[in-house]
């Protein structure tokens, strides 16, 4: 649906839900996007459940953004970099911003997104769950460093021009994904390794998980299965088991607060795949 601008009426509804008003696109309303939008939709597979019969029903993947609107009212669900980078990307658009996708690792998707009035394109993810509250500059700061308490994430240019390597470390656990800036994507190029994402007994589709920012508490909460973690700026982390699924729906709605996540359908999908979360 389009408003009479001639602006998808989804827009308008993406901005309150971030808390933010539209401005002139600059690099800094790109900052203020992007950390508004790790603060407020969190990185979570409970929405891959619920789409999970129908992926394997129709083997094929709809990006559709207004969908995406639409679930963060009704059900305050977010996703996984599929779903949040591909969104983040059409939003920006409508904001004037020339934003293209970049293909990470065979199987993340993130943003590469032009600085208005210059040539530079900066890194933007807001789909992994890492501490990237600000655009990466990989052309002209090739010391970058994005780092949260024990989470350290580093983008080091390779050998050939345009192509880069991502180095994540948390808790000193390394994780290298490369990827080539040399080369422009269409969303569809991502279905091979969507299929995958959606196989069964795969990362996203064996466990819980749900991660967001709050910032203005200086910490990020992670929850995988039933297990909570707290890490604060400092470095500090809080380790919580959680016995039942009723201590979970307490932890989404007081700690997450995201009192509509429908994280109990999402475990009955788990336990009719024969996943037990609070088997350790």
């Amino acid at each position: 649906m389009m408003t009479q601008q001639g602006q998808p009426k989804w827009k308008d509804d993406y901005m309150a839900y971030l808390g933010m008003r539209v401005k002139e696109p600059t690099l800094a309303s790109l900052t203020e996007l992007t950390t508004a939008h790790l603060n407020r939709i969190s990185f979570e597979n409970i929405s891959t459940f619920l789409q999970f019969q129908e992926y394997h029903q129709n083997d094929y993947f709809l990006q559709d953004t207004e969908r995406f609107v639409d679930g963060l009212y009704k059900k305050n669900i977010g996703g996984t970099c599929y779903v949040l980078n591909s969104s983040f990307h059409d939003l920006l658009s409508t904001l004037d911003f020339r934003s293209r996708y970049a293909f990470l690792g065979g199987g993340h998707v993130a943003l590469l997104v032009k600085v208005p009035g210059s040539d530079e394109e900066v890194y933007v993810d807001v789909g992994n769950g890492s501490p990237f509250f600000e655009p990466v500059h990989l052309e002209t700061d090739p010391t970058n460093v994005s780092k949260f308490g024990n989470i350290e994430v580093m983008l080091r240019a390779d050998e050939e021009e345009g192509t880069y390597k991502y180095y994540r470390y948390a808790n000193n656990k390394p994780m290298i994904w490369e990827f080539d800036t040399r080369i422009f994507y269409e969303f569809d190029d991502f279905q091979p390794a969507i299929k995958d994402y959606f196989r069964a007994n795969n990362t996203f589709t064996s466990s819980l998980r749900c991660q967001i920012w709050q910032l203005d508490k200086n910490r990020s909460l992670s929850l995988v299965n039933n297990v909570l973690n707290l890490q604060y700026e400092s470095g500090e982390v809080e380790k919580h088991i959680l016995g039942s699924v009723e201590e979970i729906r307490e932890v989404i709605d007081d700690e997450f607060q995201l009192p509509k996540l429908p994280v109990e359908e999402a475990i009955d999908i788990l336990r009719d795949l024969d996943i037990d979360i609070f088997k350790q």
